[in-house]
């Protein structure tokens, strides 16, 4: 039924040009509010991923040192792997680096515990932890990080520790502990990684922290 019209009159339709302004800049507020609050947990997300990805390392590494009776030792490398090279059995293509810049790492078997790959038993390598950007992850400590066979960190080689060391008298491969009184530790007491994501405000950052008893934290922390 079509709708009657009298003189004079017209049938309205849809919304007029004010009111159409009138909801947009009502949209608009609502966007400039909710976008700081989205910024924000875009960012402590992306922190927590990195933090995470850090952490599962470190506790891989201490896990196998103790499953597997030998240290084993977590150090950066180079951002740019090509994890679908095949790699030789007796060269590394991504040696550690001597850096506090941390975007790249990996894993490995370390026998001797002198953070060196020993390839004369086979490929030392547990995993590779690819580039973990946006953001950044440094560390306090320049140099990689050690988990001994009892789940204790050497958590800077560069400084004077006592703990494992190697036994020529077990012919198995075993290990001794052995303790230096007149060698006290020297250094830091903690490994310390800030992780901060692109952009980072607030307490959005993470430390990652292990001691050398291994024990590993991740808290958050101001960028």
């Amino acid at each position: 039924m079509q709708p009657q019209l009298h003189a004079g009159n017209y049938l309205r339709r849809g919304f007029s040009i004010i009111e159409l302004m009138t909801v947009i800049a009502i949209i608009g507020l609502l966007i400039t509010a909710a976008l700081p609050g989205y910024q924000n947990f875009v960012r402590n997300n992306e922190a927590f991923v990195m933090a995470s990805r850090i952490e599962s390392a470190l506790r891989l590494a201490q896990g196998e040192a103790i499953k597997r009776g030998i240290p084993v030792t977590v150090c950066p490398i180079s951002a740019t792997l090509n994890l679908a090279t095949t790699f030789s059995t007796s060269t590394e293509e991504y040696p550690c680096l001597n850096t506090t810049a941390w975007d790249a790492w990996k894993v490995f078997a370390d026998p001797n515990m002198n953070a060196v790959e020993d390839f004369s038993a086979g490929w030392p390598v547990i995993k590779y932890f690819g580039d973990v950007q946006p953001g950044s992850i440094t560390s306090n400590v320049s140099a990689p990080i050690t988990f001994d066979p009892m789940g204790f960190a050497n958590i800077n080689p560069a400084a004077t520790r006592s703990g494992w060391t190697w036994s020529s008298s077990y012919s198995s491969g075993e290990w001794q502990w052995s303790y230096s009184y007149g060698s006290a530790y020297t250094g830091s007491y903690q490994r310390v990684f800030t992780v901060t994501p692109i952009g980072c405000t607030g307490q959005n950052a993470r430390s990652v922290t292990v001691t050398q008893n291994g024990v590993i934290t991740i808290v958050n922390s101001s960028c």
